[in-house]
């Protein structure tokens, strides 16, 4: 049975924050576009497939990978929460302060 979804506000700002970076960085939106289908096709997944992503090391918390990004989120009884979206190539030190646990 697929569940819901729900993104947290850092998830949200997070993917905001993406999308906008790539619209500036190429002048086009295609890339972000592009990128934006990525990220849904994978939620999609994850909605029917909950547990497709690997356990973290944060409690509860699962990632599974679009690209070079991580989707973060946690598997509840009737829903899927996204607690953070992250650019695999910034600093790791860095994550814990960009999921919303």
């Amino acid at each position: 049975m697929a569940k819901r979804i729900v993104w947290t506000n850092t998830a949200r700002k997070a993917r905001r924050d993406i999308l906008a970076y790539w619209i500036e960085h190429n002048g086009s939106k295609t890339y972000s576009k592009k990128l934006s289908g990525l990220f849904k096709r994978k939620v999609a997944l994850l909605q029917s497939g909950h547990y497709l992503g690997r356990p973290t090391d944060f409690k509860d918390v699962r990632v599974s990978l679009v690209s070079h990004f991580s989707i973060f989120y946690k598997v509840q009884e009737e829903e899927i929460i996204i607690v953070g979206i992250w650019d695999n190539r910034r600093n790791p030190d860095d994550l814990h302060k960009n999921l919303e646990i």
